[in-house]
């Protein structure tokens, strides 16, 4: 409901008076949950300078404006409280008007939307779960200025896994994340396999892919409207596979401009378009590991992909100016691997995501044809977390979450 006080402030976040602020990229939060703090303290890496977070809702955000000088920019939690609305007019009147407010929340309903950021001035509302994407997306290009996101033209998001050296479980994992990616967000999802010669997600799915993705990868004026329709197998009617096995006679050659035209196609068709990035990645895949939405970088528990890891994401940084990476250690727990916490050490950080080691169930869904997201329940549980980082999905309906679907059988 709108303000109704007689004595209420001007909306929240109206510009005006930034001179006031010492620091313009200051931003300060109050977040009630770890996974919120995680998502905007990530997703804000390499685009605001100085993120402070606190334990705490909208109200802990006004005894500290009572009492403390403002930021420039301020995140506040409104979820859970029966009158959230009230509570924003509240800080209105102790938040200045040069303050950019920014609110999330657990309801999604538009009406209530429209209510934040029409009557109340709140400058971007997100509903929870809060992402590295959303975060970076929605806040993060508002505070840094000229910072844009490389993908905000229309069309699907491009998710690049990367494998930190050969054996790591780069294709389990690509293969595992476009299935459920299909099933939880019921949109439209594409597997690119740029692994043109030893590529294994065809393996992984009993496909058979065709020489069509070369031709078009080596000579984009031949990537005509047609071309999905020629080299694209169906897995199911939301997955399909864009895939080639080249002989090792006449190595192809993979060309910037060719997979920029495949991508755009790609993007024209599909939701979602998860690209299985060879390792080491060759120059023509610099720009599409620069522009990716998401970038999942796939570790094992062993020295070389540690090393491999830390040059990954040096790269990431240099050609994007933000460390916005997932980590994801695969067969964590390996009889004879590096314990987490030497993982851990080595990387300089915690992995985002780990994956257990489950032996010889993966290995025998792989030799079988079948993506083991669909035959192994421990598995399912496992990606549940990183599906719905990338996806940003976390209700269905009612009180079922995206867990739950995952494992819905």
């Amino acid at each position: 409901m709108p303000p109704s006080s007689e004595t209420s402030s001007a909306p929240l976040g109206v510009d005006g008076l930034a001179g006031q602020s010492q620091d313009a990229s200051r931003l300060l939060a109050f977040l009630i949950d770890e996974q919120s703090e995680t998502a905007l303290r990530i997703g804000l890496l390499g685009m605001v300078n100085d993120v402070q977070i606190r334990r705490g809702d909208v109200r802990s955000a006004i005894r500290y404006l009572e009492k403390e000088p403002a930021p420039a920019n301020l995140v506040v939690d409104v979820s859970g409280l029966s009158d959230p609305a009230g509570a924003l007019d509240d800080l209105a009147r102790v938040c200045p008007p040069y303050v950019t407010v920014f609110a999330c929340g657990d309801q999604s309903d538009i009406g209530f939307y429209r209510l934040l950021v029409n009557q109340l001035g709140i400058t971007e509302y997100i509903h929870k779960p809060l992402t590295r994407d959303n975060v970076a997306r929605l806040l993060g290009s508002r505070i840094s200025a000229g910072v844009s996101d490389p993908l905000a033209d229309r069309g699907g998001r491009v998710i690049a896994v990367m494998g930190a050296g050969g054996g790591v479980g780069t294709t389990t994992i690509t293969v595992a994340l476009a299935s459920q990616l299909a099933d939880v967000t019921r949109g439209h999802v594409a597997i690119l396999d740029l692994n043109l010669q030893f590529g294994a997600t065809a393996l992984a799915l009993s496909l058979r892919p065709g020489p069509g993705l070369r031709i078009a990868l080596e000579d984009p004026e031949r990537a005509d409207a047609l071309f999905l329709d020629r080299v694209s197998i169906a897995v199911d009617d939301r997955l399909r596979l864009i895939a080639a096995e080249e002989s090792l006679d006449a190595p192809p050659v993979i060309t910037q401009s060719g997979l920029t035209r495949v991508l755009s196609l790609l993007r024209q068709r599909f939701n979602n378009i998860v690209v299985d990035v060879p390792a080491p990645p060759s120059e023509a895949m610099f720009s599409l590991i620069a522009s990716a939405r998401e970038r999942v970088v796939v570790l094992g528990p062993d020295l070389a992909s540690l090393r491999n890891t830390r040059s990954i994401l040096q790269f990431v940084s240099r050609h994007t100016g933000s460390k916005r990476a997932i980590t994801l250690l695969n067969r964590g727990g390996l009889p004879g691997g590096l314990a987490q916490a030497l993982v851990e050490k080595g990387l300089e950080q915690k992995p985002d995501f780990i994956i257990p080691d489950y032996g010889r169930t993966m290995l025998r869904a792989f030799n079988l044809g079948k993506p083991a997201i669909q035959t192994s329940r421990p598995f399912q549980r496992a990606m549940a977390p990183l599906v719905q980082e990338v996806s940003g999905t976390q209700m269905e309906s009612g009180s079922k979450t995206l867990i739950n679907r995952l494992l819905r059988r």
